[in-house]
């Protein structure tokens, strides 16, 4: 991993996310690249300057804002690390996260969860499900206050498609220099025991295969509804991330996992989720598929 995108509205509520954005990425050896996006407000016809100087001003202030507020959130870590800032005038702050993806090919977004407090309303558009419908690059959705400390367990949540094998090496790339254990994940309804159980020994061994990354455990849970089981799991195995597939309505397996599920799972937990995109995933020669709940190699 080379570089993580992070963007910012600069509020006290989002300090705690900057802070877990430059801590991973030290870890990572990643370079951090910070975006401040602003708005410019209407400019009152009395008004003396001339609004190509007033743009001008503003810009510099919100640069001097960005500096200030990396500075202060990060104290003595600020001088540990460069960290390259981006400030940006406009009114959609995901399309302003998007075009800059395309100019920096970051390998990791970093975005904090809808912010009630923020001034400006940083998530008042949705703007974490704007990106989730539109981002190819891994998102990562950081909870307001939630402060960095190691990450230990990664839960990865499985409907046992090709496109998980993929999200998987993905991951092993972030779990790796954690020495972080991944949980792959399967919640089934309850009636469906004898097929999930045999198409999960399948999945495991298709992993194996693929994936040398020793610290890699496999589940199978019943649950009346999949958010409940899911949530149950990150509370018993002390889970620090949430790794999902961003998934559309084209596979067979009894529709387990939803496009709303992971919009649900956001607003649920209380640790990071890390998304990955399907559409930004090519599998040319796919081994096996899903036909009628079994796995056909």
């Amino acid at each position: 991993m080379k570089t993580i995108l992070y963007a910012t509205d600069c509020t006290v509520n989002d300090a705690s996310s900057l802070k877990y954005a430059y801590r991973f990425s030290s870890i990572m050896k990643a370079d951090l690249h910070v975006l401040h996006v602003y708005e410019f407000p209407p400019i009152s016809y009395l008004t003396i300057q001339h609004p190509d100087n007033l743009k001008k001003r503003m810009h510099r202030e919100q640069m001097e804002l960005l500096d200030k507020y990396c500075k202060t959130s990060l104290k003595n870590e600020f001088q540990q690390r460069p960290i390259t800032t981006h400030v940006v005038e406009s009114n959609s702050v995901s399309n302003s996260i998007l075009r800059l993806s395309k100019i920096l090919s970051p390998d990791l977004i970093f975005i904090g969860m809808k912010d009630s407090h923020s001034t400006r309303g940083y998530f008042s558009g949705n703007i974490a499900n704007t990106l989730l419908e539109s981002i190819e690059i891994p998102l990562l959705i950081i909870p307001n206050g939630m402060m960095y400390n190691t990450i230990s367990t990664i839960v990865y949540a499985t409907d046992f498609e090709e496109y998980d094998i993929v999200s998987l090496k993905k991951l092993v790339e972030i779990a790796k220099p954690f020495s972080a254990l991944i949980e792959v994940i399967h919640v089934y309804k309850t009636n469906e025991e004898a097929p999930v159980k045999l198409l999960m020994e399948q999945f495991k061994d298709r992993v194996r295969k693929e994936l040398s990354y020793p610290e890699i455990a496999f589940k199978t849970i019943a649950s009346s509804k999949i958010k409940s089981g899911l949530l149950s799991i990150l509370n018993r195995e002390n889970a620090n991330v949430l790794a999902m597939l961003e998934r559309t309505h084209d596979w067979n397996l009894a529709n387990l996992f939803h496009k709303d599920l992971v919009k649900d799972m956001e607003s649920e937990i209380s640790i990071p989720l890390l998304v990955f995109n399907k559409h930004s995933m090519s599998i040319e020669n796919p081994v096996f598929s899903i036909d009628d709940g079994v796995m056909a190699y």
